[in-house]
């Protein structure tokens, strides 16, 4: 498989798709970016990573996120990705934007310990992660 897609344009398809961790994959833009309106809240602060510990989210109180994320590249070891950007909740959304501008957002599912991200639009992926104590 040949890797041509930019780190940004790269980090926001991560982020759009859920960190799925599937061998082979397509992804198609729903629609253009959206306006990115989210306001960050306490209950969602802190460390998150998903149960197969591909991909750790760090959702900060100031509203910025850090991502990194292991990408499969078919016959090469994973690579490490890292991302930045902004994370809040708008009309009962969570919603993320990376450096280059782009928004996605989530429906999500929240108690104390799990949080789960499930994309909107065709793709339909779930991200299931654990709190990081």
């Amino acid at each position: 498989m040949k890797l041509t897609v930019s780190f940004g344009l790269t980090a926001l398809l991560l982020v759009l798709n859920g960190c799925k961790n599937d061998d082979v994959e397509t992804i198609e833009p729903d629609k253009p970016s959206q306006a990115f309106n989210g306001k960050p809240e306490e209950r969602f602060c802190g460390k998150w990573k998903t149960e197969d510990g591909v991909c750790a989210y760090n959702l900060e109180s100031s509203g910025s996120y850090k991502l990194e994320t292991l990408v499969r590249v078919q016959g090469q070891k994973p690579m490490l990705a890292k991302s930045t950007g902004l994370w809040g909740l708008a009309d009962a959304k969570m919603q993320f934007k990376d450096q280059a501008g782009n928004v996605a957002t989530y429906s999500f599912d929240l108690n104390p310990n799990k949080l789960i991200l499930t994309s909107l639009g065709s793709l339909k992926s779930k991200t299931i992660m654990d709190r990081v104590k």
